[in-house]
């Protein structure tokens, strides 16, 4: 089995700054002024870009170590 692909810390932070955009969105004053949903579909989209390459760096990494 390889190494982890992604550590803890990468996801509680990620998973973090989404519910505190959600939980933001709740609030009347700061959802009048800020794109939260938005924000937290940009935060998950981009993470999901994160781990994608990086699981092709993994994969690219076996690879060439099979050659």
């Amino acid at each position: 089995m390889g190494a982890m692909l992604f550590r803890s810390a990468e996801v509680v932070s990620v998973l973090s700054a989404v519910v505190l955009l959600l939980f933001a969105k709740h609030i009347p004053v700061v959802n009048e002024v800020l794109p939260l949903a938005q924000m937290a579909g940009i935060v998950c989209f981009s993470f999901a870009i994160f781990l994608s390459l990086r699981i092709y760096k993994a994969e690219l990494a076996r690879i060439r170590a099979e050659e």
